[in-house]
């Protein structure tokens, strides 16, 4: 009777959780749905305005599009693609253009040739469809309903997406990109038919080149990446294809319309303290030189940007949050131990005997190395934490999968879920922005990333610690037959 009696209390508190979850399951969808059409409808009628400073304040909407399609319209009439500001205008306002000029070509030209904010309506469109999409991959690697839906929700409906569809940013290919790339190493590390892992390296490809082609974050993964056996031969091919489209890129007159030829690139493109001083768009009060027109300006920028610090109220990177705090502002190279930690683990997670520990610990790393752009790149954007959602979105199949850090997992979706949320702007608005304004504004966007980023290197670590095998690192060699080994085997 006593075991009847418990049995029975177990069920009479499990029904309750059994229909919530049946009712998430059921109206998830509608509640994704809803929150889109809110976003789509506040950039019409400016609903959340109030909880941005630049929306409230700044007449910013679509600042960074315009200069999309106008840089194909620059090619089209013999201009630099990277000359936003030069020849006729293309819409009210616009930042500098600075993706890949291939993204010019095979993507800006698709909007270019409408009004511009028919244009800006058309992007807003696309960018949703690609987070739509990238939802639909992520909820591809599982079976349960309630997953799927939310993998939807998590893609779609967090603050940060409404704020790229607001100022336009073509920040949705990288979003995508991401969630392939995480999605493919997922598939590679549980697959175990020979399609699914062909079907996992197509991903992977289409995710780096995506990446490559549009904002190349994928940079820093790519020590792991290599390092890795399963990634290292699509990695090492996403590569080759896209030096030889950057080279054409930078040697053809008519895609380079202003270039400052070969000889001249070679001279500057090592001098890291010319290209720090002189391509550095806000040391040049937005004013573009002759180098800063050349297509090489796309990969010198990282440069030229690495160790400057733009002290905007919307700016939302760790190095910015600290010097704001303390008053004053730290050696860049402080900032970088994120990105050096994690190439260290890199070489440790390579080494890895256990294959299905190793390829855990290398998604786990990759998620980590995504974040440690934020805590060590200086110009963060709050759009930019889109790049957080597909991360998050997988959280739920992993610890379906019983990761080793599985117990972890409920913790990191709880940070997460921060990212999700409007800035806190919405609570000193109106008010003084002094340095203590300015903490509470960026407070739940860098301290999630850096906890998630702790979290994560803390796991990859002691996983590393109790399965790597260092000696193996002496067995590293090329083949004999590369790279017939590599393209053909």
């Amino acid at each position: 009777m006593v075991q009847y009696e418990g049995a029975n209390y177990k069920l009479k508190n499990y029904l309750p959780l059994k229909l919530m979850k049946e009712n998430i399951t059921r109206y998830l969808p509608f509640a994704t749905i809803a929150t889109v059409a809110i976003m789509l409808l506040s950039l019409h009628f400016g609903w959340l305005n109030m909880f941005s400073f630049d929306s409230e304040y700044a007449n910013v909407q679509g600042i960074d599009y315009f200069a999309v399609p106008k840089s194909f319209i620059n090619l089209l009439e013999g201009r630099s693609i990277f000359d936003t500001w030069g020849g006729t205008p293309y819409g009210p306002r616009a930042t500098w253009y600075l993706a890949h000029p291939a993204f010019s070509l095979f993507v800006a030209s698709w909007f270019s040739f409408f009004p511009p904010w028919i244009s800006y309506w058309l992007f807003i469109l696309f960018s949703v469809a690609i987070m739509a999409y990238c939802g639909h991959i992520i909820s591809k690697t599982t079976t349960s309903t309630l997953n799927k839906h939310l993998a939807y929700f998590l893609m779609l409906c967090a603050f940060p997406v409404y704020w790229m569809l607001y100022v336009g940013n073509m920040q949705a290919p990288l979003v995508l990109a991401l969630a392939l790339i995480v999605v493919a190493v997922y598939e590679l590390t549980y697959s175990e038919k020979e399609s699914d892992m062909k079907a996992a390296n197509q991903k992977l490809l289409a995710g780096l080149l995506i990446s490559f082609f549009s904002k190349p974050i994928v940079l820093l993964m790519l020590p792991l990446l290599l390092f890795t056996k399963e990634t290292r031969r699509i990695t090492i091919i996403s590569l080759f294809i896209y030096v030889i489209v950057s080279f054409i890129f930078i040697i053809v007159p008519v895609l380079n319309p202003e270039g400052i030829g070969w000889n001249k690139l070679m001279s500057i493109v090592f001098d890291f303290d010319f290209i720090k001083e002189n391509m550095n768009i806000y040391k040049n009060q937005y004013k573009l030189n002759e180098y800063m027109k050349d297509n090489s300006i796309h990969w010198l920028n990282l440069i030229a940007q690495s160790e400057y610090k733009f002290m905007h109220i919307d700016v939302f990177s760790l190095p910015v949050f600290i010097d704001t705090i303390v008053g004053k502002s730290i050696s860049a190279g402080i900032y970088k131990i994120p990105i050096y930690i994690s190439l260290f683990l890199s070489v440790g997670v390579a080494v890895i005997k256990d294959v299905k520990i190793r390829l855990e610990s290398t998604l786990l790393l990759i998620m980590a190395i995504s974040l440690s752009f934020f805590l060590s790149y200086n110009t963060i954007w709050e759009y930019q934490f889109t790049s957080v959602l597909p991360i998050i979105a997988l959280m739920p199949m992993l610890k379906e999968r019983g990761v080793f850090y599985r117990k972890y997992i409920s913790l990191m979706c709880w940070i997460g879920a921060l990212i999700y949320l409007p800035s806190f702007y919405f609570l000193v608005r109106g008010g003084d922005f002094s340095g203590n304004a300015l903490t509470i504004i960026r407070l739940d966007r860098i301290i999630p990333v850096l906890l998630l980023f702790l979290i994560m290197i803390l796991q990859v670590g002691i996983a590393v610690k109790k399965h790597a095998h260092f000696k193996q690192m002496s067995r590293f060699r090329i083949p004999e037959n590369f790279p017939e080994k590599l393209f053909f085997e």
